[in-house]
């Protein structure tokens, strides 16, 4: 029995995708664990070196691989379904782990702890774009509680680094397709897993994150990505219960403002008002 699914999907991951690997199979755990990987037709070298990995850990690595382009949504579907294992542990073909042991500190947690759903740690962040490195910020919560509840994903927003998550396989194969229709796809899930449990946060590091001209978030501007957090929990707000709404609505309050703030920086007082009284929530 597979106690691990790892989830990794990956694209035109040429200079990164060998070291995401290792760091699964360098894994030290006392149960059985597998690596999903789904290569979406990249333009680079990125399916050779998947296929020879997979040729020499048989036994642990398992792909997917279209023979046309899918797509972000598409392959995060097709992925997701082939992850049968009691835990699944979230990995991005341009992130890494650095710990031997993280799994098996995961799931020795979640087994003794029922009443959480997922677990997620420190990481270090290597800004590409600026030559940096650190470590990252702990979330800012009540200090001394690693705990944290859908209260607290609302108050901070995203304390997570997708490469630290390891959940139970609560949801089964098929994610809900509203899911799909959010800015951010991994937020919306840690909104689900919260019906299901607790989150607890690991303040050691157990992998590194990259920021890259290639990277999802990263790789925008501030104004896209606040716009699109506004968005986010304009949906949020649609399926979570009434007593919530009032905290969602003062991070929607706030981004507005960022933008606000934005919008008068580049002189653009029109588009400034536009959005300061675009309060359609």
């Amino acid at each position: 029995m597979i106690t691990v699914s790892v989830w990794m999907t990956t694209y035109n991951h040429e200079s990164y995708i060998a070291q995401a690997i290792e760091g699964v199979v360098m894994q030290k755990t006392n149960f059985k664990y597998e690596l999903v990987i789904g290569e979406d037709v990249s333009q680079d070298n990125t399916r050779q070196i998947v296929k020879d990995y997979q040729k020499r850990y048989p036994n642990i690595i398992r792909l997917f691989l279209p023979e046309d382009n899918l797509g972000m949504v598409p392959m995060t579907k097709a992925t997701y379904s082939l992850c049968t294992g009691k835990y699944i542990a979230w990995l991005d073909g341009d992130d890494y782990w650095t710990d031997p042991f993280k799994l098996q500190k995961q799931v020795d947690f979640l087994e003794n702890n029922p009443e959480y759903s997922f677990c997620f740690h420190k990481v270090i962040v290597i800004n590409q774009l600026q030559n940096s490195s650190a470590e990252s910020i702990d979330p800012a919560y009540k200090e001394g509680n690693d705990t944290l509840s859908i209260e607290h994903f609302i108050q901070i927003h995203n304390p997570v680094y997708t490469l630290s998550v390891l959940h139970r396989n609560v949801l089964g194969a098929t994610l809900p397709d509203w899911l799909f229709d959010l800015p951010y796809t991994d937020w919306g899930l840690y909104f689900i897993l919260c019906k299901y449990g607790k989150a607890k946060y690991f303040r050691e590091v157990m992998g590194v994150y990259r920021i890259h001209k290639g990277g999802a978030y990263s790789g925008q501007t501030n104004f896209y990505n606040f716009s699109q957090i506004v968005l986010f929990f304009k949906a949020i707000k649609k399926i979570e219960p009434v007593k919530y709404y009032s905290a969602i609505d003062r991070v929607i309050e706030y981004y507005q403002n960022e933008l606000f703030k934005i919008h008068i920086r580049k002189f653009d007082l029109i588009g400034a008002l536009r959005n300061k009284f675009s309060r359609n929530y």
